[in-house]
């Protein structure tokens, strides 16, 4: 996996990876335009990659072998301030020069005299130099390289388009003719440059991803020194083998392995688990983990570019770099468009001149199928809906960020859910209070309270939550000293005596005598006061209120539905039952690669939609055809989604079928540009339409386009108020 620098549209990938695939030992190639990225294959040896950056080079762009998110992110800004810009200028010119030419269409019917025809024309050509030669001047350059890589695309149709159109423009107005066709040269670059900047903003999302995985880790260690001085020093700087720190609160920046001390760590990050993981010596932890109680010793087991969460950065570039269905169609169909666009107007001149037609007029034939041919519709068919869908999306609080999703979810038949964070909250929710003989609820839920009053658990926060109709315990009545034991519970010694509250298997070692329990389904604390047993309270996960109606709504519309999450069995079984998951649908204890591989294996089958929250789920959701993060996910895991939905999961049902309606007229767009080609060009060949008659063909094209995109407002509005999740 190498990186390319300079690339400013999807043409410049397909020329990189076209001329990659040419070179001597490289059995394949792909590039991503969105990532900056290239996949290089070999067999046997691997190719010279000295050759390959010449070889790049020659294109105009910058081939490196290190990846670097941050020049990736900056380059990418860059280029859409410069297309911001350029669209700026195009759109105030475009408008000035097609109102000449309005006037001129318009002139049959007494509206301007001849007199002004010729006046206009100019008026007209004028206004369209800074379009012409500022705005669209990156359509040329990019056109021609992919001429000269032999991988023709939109590109090299645009370059062709916006010449013929100039040189039959500029030839009519040197003979004193006013029908030009500047505008639509000038059409044409406008709307293309409005659908860069869309694929722009596509690119910088999936270039923020990689970076941001990275922010999410701490940049700073502490480290032990021979001497036993402790030192905070960059995670960059250090290396295997070394002795790291790590106290309560803190989060890990290298993966390592706990030598000394206790403690128990948040792996939700990472795994999805709910339940802190108790740490003790030879234990792993990894890099992205929080340490919640107690201190550790660790030695480092992997470096800053060799930890897990570098794989799981690097997996899911490679993910990114994989190209839509619809975005390989547009491209198969603009490299058949060019051969065929160049024949039909060779056959057109060679007609016209072998009827007797002089080569001037034989040259304005050809020209006229040229224009009539222009691929705007064909360009516009997809970036339109987009703009038209993410808009609608917005409205219904869907932030859209990747087209591909639109295509994605048209024919999903199966929807995967994460558990912790998706599907239920971080904390805990109080399930059931049993008092010892002799204690009310009240007295054994107060005392709780005030052992754990300053504890940062989650079954902590799940009780403060669940009592926070009681009154909040004075000053007075919690001090005293408390002491925390990882993984075990807490000690407080107050005035009654010493208080415990944890688990089962500390209160015995403490001498106390504990039940036995053997309907507990989620976590338990146990609580005893001078040596007497008070009771236990119970605790299960906290299903969000909105997952109910929106697991009911998918399962009613069709959809199957998983459960899959790095938690224990017995907790996703769990919280399936209660949201009616069939028991064959859940998949325990699987990892951010494991969890990949699943939804890879299944798409094989059917199309997947997954849906996930936090940074355990960003190899999934970037994997996976249509990957929806919820809620307040972490930045990577957003990022590498191609929808986020910040209100949660009810946003689902409505995603999907806003999705499906924009695929449909991504369609109906792909299918009019094809057939408006299929019936002009024989017709321009033939003769019976005029230059002037193929600008104004070319330009009603684009139009139907533009007005069949506008039917994602309408359709979606009626649809979405009967079934947001009716399938189409």
């Amino acid at each position: 996996m190498v990186m390319i620098a300079g690339m400013h549209c999807g043409s410049c990938a397909i020329a990189v990876e076209a001329l990659l695939k040419k070179q001597p030992k490289v059995s394949d190639a792909a590039v991503s335009f969105a990532a900056d990225i290239a996949m290089i294959s070999w067999e046997d040896d691997a190719p010279d990659m000295a050759q390959l950056q010449r070889a790049v080079a020659k294109l105009g762009y910058q081939l490196d072998t290190e990846l670097d998110a941050k020049r990736s992110a900056t380059q990418a800004a860059a280029n859409r301030k410069q297309l911001q810009l350029k669209l700026a200028v195009a759109a105030v010119f475009s408008m000035w020069s097609m109102l000449p030419a309005v006037l001129i269409y318009l002139a049959p019917f007494g509206v301007v005299e001849n007199a002004a025809l010729w006046p206009l024309a100019l008026a007209s050509g004028v206004f369209a130099i800074p379009v012409l030669f500022y705005s669209g001047a990156h359509f040329y350059r990019v056109g021609w390289r992919t001429l000269l890589a032999g991988a023709p695309g939109l590109d090299s149709l645009i370059l062709l388009a916006v010449v013929a159109a100039t040189l039959i423009s500029g030839w009519r107005l040197s003979v004193g003719e006013p029908h030009v066709y500047f505008d639509a040269a000038v059409m044409l670059i406008t709307f293309q440059l409005l659908a860069r900047l869309l694929d722009s903003g596509v690119r910088r999302n999936a270039a923020e991803v990689v970076r941001r995985y990275s922010q999410d880790i701490p940049e700073y260690v502490t480290v032990i020194k021979e001497n036993g001085e402790r030192l905070s020093v960059a995670a960059t700087e250090v290396r295997l083998g070394q002795q790291l720190v790590l106290s309560a609160g803190e989060q890990l920046a290298l993966d390592g392995v706990v030598i000394a001390g206790q403690g128990q760590a948040d792996m939700a990050l990472l795994t999805g688990e709910h339940e802190p993981l108790t740490l003790a010596p030879g234990e792993a932890l990894l890099a992205g983990c929080t340490l919640i109680e107690g201190e550790l010793t660790l030695v480092v087991s992997a470096e800053v570019g060799r930890r897990r969460i570098d794989n799981l950065t690097q997996s899911i570039s490679r993910l990114l770099s994989q190209k839509s269905a619809l975005q390989r169609l547009t491209d198969r169909i603009a490299r058949f468009l060019l051969p065929t666009i160049m024949l039909a107007a060779l056959v057109a001149i060679l007609g016209s001149w072998w009827q007797g037609a002089g080569i001037l007029n034989a040259a304005a034939h050809g020209l006229a199928v040229l224009i009539v041919s222009c691929p705007c519709a064909l360009s516009l068919a997809i970036p339109l809906v987009v703009t038209m869908g993410h808009a609608r999306m917005i409205e219904s609080g869907i932030i859209l960020q990747d087209p591909a999703a639109l295509e994605a979810a048209a024919t999903v038949t199966v929807a995967v859910f994460d558990k912790t964070g998706t599907l239920t909250t971080a904390e805990p929710t109080l399930s059931n209070i049993a008092p010892a003989e002799g204690v009310s609820a009240n007295e054994l839920l107060s005392l709780a309270q005030h052992i754990l009053a300053e504890s940062q658990h989650p079954v902590a926060l799940g009780l403060k939550k669940a009592t926070t109709h009681q009154e909040e315990p004075s000053a007075d009545s919690t001090s005293g000293q408390r002491e925390s034991l990882a993984g075990k519970g807490t000690r407080w010694q107050s005035e009654q005596g010493v208080a415990l509250a944890g688990n089962r298997a500390w209160l015995i070692e403490q001498g106390i005598s504990v039940p036995d329990n053997n309907t507990a389904l989620g976590m338990e604390l146990h609580i005893a006061l001078a040596a007497r047993y008070m009771g236990r309270l119970e605790f299960k996960e906290t299903i969000r209120a909105e997952a109910f109606s929106t697991v009911a709504q998918l399962q009613n519309n069709g959809l199957e539905v998983y459960l899959l999450s790095g938690d224990t069995l017995a907790a996703c079984t769990q919280v399936a039952n209660e949201l009616g998951i069939a028991e064959q649908c859940v998949l325990a204890q699987r990892s951010p690669e494991q969890k990949q591989r699943f939804i890879s294996a299944l798409e094989k089958k059917t199309p997947v939609v997954f849906v996930g929250d936090g940074l355990n789920d960003g190899l999934a959701l970037a994997g996976a055809g249509l990957g929806i993060a919820v809620g307040q996910s972490s930045s990577a895991s957003s990022m590498a989604a191609a929808v986020y939905l910040p209100e949660g999961v009810q946003g689902v049902p409505a995603t999907l079928v806003l999705a499906q309606r924009a695929k449909k007229l991504m369609l109906q767009n792909l299918g009019w540009a094809l057939m408006y080609n299929m019936l002009v060009i024989p017709l321009a060949i033939a003769g019976f339409i005029q230059p002037v008659l193929a600008a104004l063909a070319m330009s009603l094209s684009s139009v139907c386009v533009l007005f069949n995109s506008m039917r994602m407002q309408r359709r979606l509005t009626e649809s979405a108020e009967i079934n947001p999740a009716k399938k189409t």
